[in-house]
């Protein structure tokens, strides 16, 4: 039963997209609360497994696209500009306070630094 069990756990976190984990992803697969999913995230950033970051995303409803992502919360500027509503003739100076900010996280590959060094 349990072998079944960490099969599965196993594939989906290989399925998983290690540049956008999200912390849906992590409660999904272990089967936690959202609060449990977060905390074992940032011990995964403390231990430098995972890096924080944060994507600005559009509220334009014809786009609704992620505008830029950042490293670091304070580094989102007030107001963001959409390269892809300013083609389309949308609104595209935007106040980052309506926008949708999603916090993710990304995978640090130790052993490619490793490799490359």
């Amino acid at each position: 039963m349990f072998k079944k069990f960490f099969k599965r756990q196993t594939r989906a976190l290989e399925e998983t997209d290690p540049d956008r984990i999200y912390i849906e992803n992590i409660r999904s697969i272990f089967n936690i609360s959202s609060r449990w999913a977060k905390y074992i995230c940032k011990i995964a950033v403390r231990q430098g497994i995972l890096k924080r970051k944060f994507a600005v995303e559009c509220k334009n409803n014809d786009c609704l696209r992620v505008i830029k992502t950042f490293d670091n919360e304070f580094d989102i500027p007030e107001i963001i500009e959409c390269r892809t509503c300013e083609l389309e003739g949308q609104e595209f100076i935007l106040y980052t306070k309506e926008l949708n900010i999603v916090e993710y996280y990304q995978y640090i590959d130790v052993d490619a630094d490793k490799k490359t060094n």
